[in-house]
């Protein structure tokens, strides 16, 4: 009877957000989009790791040099309490959630404010 319910909780958990949360986490990514500390945590900090762990990321997700069939989408990373808290999302296409779930599993470095979220559009498609 657990294997069942262990099956369930993962299946939700590789899901889409609602769109509340994604809104939610989207208006404070824009809140801290010009501020000055958030600038240089993003240059500093969080791409320069981040860079290098997308291109075996987006190889893992969708393997091979093509573009067909692979979608363009928003992630945002969403911080609560200073410590990385969720990947916000809210495609459908199995591909974005891989990436999203394999995003969720890197350490990030603290943000410089607690509430700190950023937007990312990952462009994996033909425009």
């Amino acid at each position: 009877m657990i294997l069942p319910a262990l099956i369930a909780v993962s299946v939700l958990a590789a899901a889409p957000d609602t769109a509340l949360a994604f809104a939610e986490a989207m208006a404070r990514a824009k809140k801290y989009d010009k501020d000055p500390q958030a600038q240089m945590y993003r240059l500093n900090r969080l791409y320069p790791p981040l860079t290098k762990a997308m291109p075996p990321i987006f190889e893992a997700c969708a393997p091979g040099a093509t573009t067909t069939g692979r979608p363009n989408f928003t992630v945002v990373l969403s911080f609560k309490a200073g410590a990385f808290d969720a990947i916000r999302h809210t495609s459908d296409h199995p591909i974005a959630q891989c990436v999203a779930g394999k995003m969720a599993n890197l350490k990030y470095a603290p943000p410089p404010f607690p509430d700190f979220a950023e937007e990312i559009h990952l462009k994996m498609g033909e425009e």
